[in-house]
């Protein structure tokens, strides 16, 4: 039973629903304090961004090479020592027989802005040899992996698997690491055409890469200690046979190449980690591209290599 009289009791639930229904009060001091915030607040201003670019990251050694350090230690030293010849060293400078090669010849009115002759015959100009010093000491400039796909002539997707095992087997990236020499893995294509084979000229149908610096180092260490052992009866490079012209554009190069079969692709850690990653291993050629010209050219790079501990053997 309520303490209130009836009466009572129903005007206050009438106040009570009606103060519900209307809005709530906003203080004046609420108000005063909501507007000076509004008009404080100043228009916003868009400033233009600048459009954002990608830092130069320059990568330096990543790692110790061993076998750089020991021709820079060691080997370079001992090929001084092997290679020198006296007597091509103290021989006197000969003069070209043609005049347009000499340093002293003053061209005459005929000569001016004409090519100097080609030297008579059908055989190439052959380097001279140059002595062996200290600034000339037999070095490895660059190392090339080339490999040829034939089935990229009629499915062009065949070169993948062969781009994909070279750059890992090299390491090799366009640019990679900041370094302006880095061209990575090539496209190469078809220079003419064949009918008989179906190739067009511009067809890519080859895969390179050129190893330069520190990477080419590291390709002899993974091609010596991990891929040649493991080669069943791998006898080493075969030299050529003694009756081989020692003047021929091949002798005197100071070029070494050879070739690997498709199974040998697997021996390199790179592919042997993850081999189910590439559908099909190609053989390639490898290239080692020396400082060694003209005559005892062969001769000179074959005893670099050898310093690396890569074999050759005669037939």
């Amino acid at each position: 039973m309520s303490i209130f009289p009836t009466s009572m009791s129903k005007n206050l639930a009438r106040q009570l629903v009606s103060a519900s229904r209307r809005p709530a009060a906003v203080s004046t001091l609420s108000a005063c304090r909501f507007k000076s915030t509004k008009a404080a607040k100043a228009p916003e201003v868009s400033t233009p961004q600048e459009p954002f670019s990608l830092p130069h990251i320059e990568l330096g050694p990543t790692h110790p090479s061993r076998y750089q350090d020991h021709y820079h230690n060691t080997l370079a030293e001992d090929l001084l020592y092997i290679t020198y010849d006296h007597n091509l060293a103290t021989a006197p400078k000969s003069s070209s027989a043609s005049p347009h090669h000499d340093a002293d010849h003053i061209p005459t009115p005929y000569e001016i802005n004409r090519p100097a002759p080609a030297p008579r015959g059908n055989r190439p100009v052959r380097p001279s040899a140059r002595p062996v010093g200290p600034s000339t000491i037999p070095k490895l400039e660059s190392i090339i992996l080339h490999t040829m796909v034939k089935e990229s002539i009629g499915n062009k997707p065949a070169l993948l698997s062969a781009v994909m095992a070279l750059r890992q087997i090299s390491g090799e990236t366009n640019l990679g690491g900041g370094r302006k020499g880095s061209t990575g893995v090539q496209v190469l294509a078809s220079r003419k055409g064949a009918a008989a084979f179906k190739l067009r000229a511009g067809m890519p149908v080859a895969v390179k890469v050129e190893l330069k610096g520190q990477a080419m180092y590291d390709f002899i260490q993974s091609l010596v200690d991990f891929v040649f052992p493991r080669i069943r009866e791998f006898p080493g490079i075969i030299l050529p046979p003694a009756s081989a012209s020692h003047i021929s554009p091949s002798a005197t190069g100071g070029v070494i190449a050879f070739g690997l079969q498709p199974s040998d692709m697997a021996l390199f850690p790179q592919i042997e980690v993850n081999l189910d990653a590439y559908p099909r291993l190609h053989g390639f050629h490898i290239q080692f591209l020396t400082n060694c010209k003209g005559k005892g050219a062969q001769d000179q790079a074959r005893a670099l290599l050898s310093g690396f501990r890569i074999p050759f053997a005669r037939r």
